[in-house]
């Protein structure tokens, strides 16, 4: 039988070696000639399906040619073999990559191992070696550099342990370690624990929560599915009276149900905490208060000031302060702003926003020389609060903010780098994401001078939004020019005028909404320079007659430019003339802009810093402060920005328009 197989066999071994080596040199044929960014793709592939034979192909072939992309076939290579690899292959690998993204990343792989292995005292020098400005990315990391300095008896790493737990973020596997240690020198007692189980679900985060109640000796596995009833259905679960656990952890539940009917109700939520005044300790039921307090004043209730007025401040999270505060502030009740910003917490209090509105507090009350004095310091910083101050204060003696114009020779210096060159490679292959990434890391470690340098090389290639991360990372240096540039004038300056609406607006707007990168596109589907809703643009196109419109138009620079120019004047003669509101109408939906005026005339400052949205408040100030400093680069009228952000007329009286348009919003 053997004899009469073996020539078959052998035949056919062969026969399939003959074709593997044809296919190889095929391959091998196909990849010589490859471009790089095709060699990068091929090889990414072959990351990803772990064929290291092709990756170990595409390292080889991108070594013959000194390609600026071979760093991420090596890195790829890397990561493929942590397990095996040894520490002086890893820096062989630093040496050649020690001050780029990729070389940081790598640095974070071994970390990740050498935290694993409880290696600290290498961890430690490892960590070292990274530059002071390079946050770890890693979640896992910072939990193991807290970790290695508890070890090691650090002062520092409990700091920086209980920042990190109160942080509020979903902790992975490797943090186990960090927790047990911090429960061991009594950091994350009893106490500590109830405090950031209770943090947690107040943040509605209840993986997080679960997390902390776990390593409590006073918790009962029953909770657990108590956390899951009551996040689910917060009604059903009091009705049912599903929580069982009469103990602090099940209180906290009840205070949490509490907490999310005052986000729809707050009477029925002051109603449930009276059901449950005796259940709950007077420390609970002022947690509980604070939180619908935070509730009343989000939704603009009155009496949000007098429930904030009933609480221990010592309570108060941040959130909260910021809100007692805007509660004073939404009533232009000036006395008692000063008094509350008094108290804050220092770090919050010198925040550009409460030093602003303690100044025109001061002043309301004739306060003036301190006043003058927060103003005057305030008025040198390059932001929306510090236009304002300027404004407030008039033209005044201090030191100026110095502007830096790079050379050529400093750009041309700046694209010898093998960082930009691997920048343009990777744009060049479309490979944004990566891009930025790299410009980012760039970024961290240059001087003012040098992100402006960085800047104007980016605004030569057409990277807009490069070009104005750069430019406004600086902080005592600036170039202007650089920070608000001006592309695509031609249709900006034609559908703003076609439309009666400020150009230094629309630029404003195109600025927040997608830094001049016309082919962006939302986690919610909005796209284009003007990041329009695909149903925005749909009903606007059906208004404009456009019958052959398409969603894939959206990215059409002329037609987004249309499309979302047409949604500005129409919130703007929605909201007769109030830019303030349509542009926050732009943000998050008309109904909303119109719900958050007052019921007396507001100033259009208070509107925009009581908007209840995080992301809708930061946005308006931000588009509006664009809008200031486009003017005049534009050539434009000179308008003040608290002229521009005029006043909100009170909701009784005014008739603004009522037909149903779609949101343009991602709230």
């Amino acid at each position: 039988m053997k004899t009469v197989l073996k020539p078959v066999v052998s035949h056919l071994l062969y026969g399939a070696l003959c074709w593997v080596l044809m296919w190889s040199n095929t391959a091998m044929a196909l990849s010589v000639l490859a471009s790089d960014i095709e060699l990068y793709t091929q090889a990414k592939q072959a990351y990803q399906t772990k064929n290291t034979a092709v990756l170990q192909e595409g390292i080889e072939l991108l070594k013959q040619r000194r390609s600026v992309l071979l760093p991420y076939l090596q890195y790829w290579q890397l990561i493929l073999s942590m397990d095996q690899v040894s520490y002086p292959q890893i820096q062989a690998f630093l040496d050649e990559n020690n001050e780029n993204l990729l070389g940081q990343r790598v640095r974070e792989l071994w970390l990740k191992r050498l935290g694993r292995t409880q290696s600290w005292e290498q961890f430690l020098q490892v960590r070292a070696q990274m530059p002071m400005y390079y946050s770890l990315s890693e979640l896992a990391n910072q939990c193991f550099q807290v970790q290695a300095g508890v070890v090691m008896d650090d002062p520092e790493a409990y700091v920086a342990g209980k920042a990190l737990l109160f942080a509020g973020k979903e902790l992975p596997a490797d943090c186990q370690g960090m927790l047990e240690d911090l429960q061991k020198v009594d950091l994350l007692d009893a106490s500590m624990l109830l405090t950031l189980f209770r943090e947690a679900m107040f943040a509605n985060k209840p993986n997080v929560a679960k997390t902390f109640a776990k390593r409590s000796p006073e918790v009962d596995p029953s909770l657990f599915k108590q956390i899951d009833d009551v996040v689910q259905n917060p009604a059903l679960a009091i009705k049912q009276h599903l929580i069982k656990d009469r103990g602090a952890y099940g209180r906290v539940l009840v205070s949490y149900v509490i907490q999310r009917q005052a986000r729809a109700d707050i009477m029925l939520a002051q109603q449930t905490l009276q059901q449950y005044t005796t259940v709950l300790t007077a420390e609970e039921r002022q947690y509980v208060q604070a939180a619908i307090a935070l509730e009343a004043a989000r939704k603009h209730l009155p009496e949000a000031f007098q429930l904030f007025q009933k609480i221990d401040h010592n309570l108060l999270n941040t959130e909260q302060w910021e809100w007692y505060a805007r509660s004073a502030l939404r009533q232009q009740d000036w006395s008692n702003l000063i008094g509350i910003i008094a108290q804050m917490p220092k770090p919050l209090a010198e925040e550009a926003t409460w030093r602003y509105w303690r100044a025109r507090a001061l002043k309301q009350k004739g306060e003036l020389l301190e006043a003058n004095a927060l103003l005057a310091k305030l008025s040198q910083e390059r932001s929306f609060y510090g236009w304002l101050a300027e404004e407030e204060l008039g033209p005044v003696l201090g030191e100026p903010s110095a502007r830096f114009q790079p050379s050529d020779e400093e750009v041309k210096q700046l694209s010898k780098l093998n960082t930009i060159k691997r920048i343009e490679a990777l744009f060049e292959g479309e490979l944004r994401y990566e891009a930025r990434l790299e410009w980012l890391y760039l970024l961290e470690g240059l001087d003012d001078p040098g992100r402006l340098i960085a800047a104007q090389y980016a605004m030569r290639k057409h990277w807009y939004d490069l070009a104005v991360l750069a430019a406004d990372k600086t902080n005592r240096t600036h170039n202007f020019e650089l920070r608000y540039p001006t592309p695509y004038r031609d249709y900006l300056q034609k559908a703003s005028r076609s439309r009666e609406i400020d150009e230094a607006w629309v630029y404003g707007i195109i600025r927040q909404e997608s830094r001049f990168m016309h082919y962006a596109k939302s986690a919610v589907g909005a796209g284009g320079l003007m990041q329009v809703m695909p149903a925005t643009a749909k009903w606007i196109a059906k208004k404009l007659a456009w019958n052959t419109y398409h969603d894939g138009m959206l990215h059409d620079i002329d037609t987004n430019v249309n499309l979302g120019t047409y949604y500005m004047r129409y919130t703007l003669d929605t909201f007769n003339g109030q830019e303030v509101m349509a542009t926050a109408a732009y943000n998050a939906g008309p109904s909303r802009a119109r719900k958050w005026a007052a019921n007396m005339p507001l100033e259009g400052a208070i509107y925009a810093e009581t908007i209840p949205f995080a992301e809708t408040r930061t946005y308006v100030k931000k588009v509006l402060a664009n809008a200031h400093m486009y003017a005049p680069r534009l050539g434009l009228p000179a308008i003040s920005l608290r002229k521009r952000l005029g006043v909100v007329p009170a909701k009784a009286g005014v008739e603004y328009s009522q037909e149903r348009i779609p949101e343009n919003a991602s709230e």
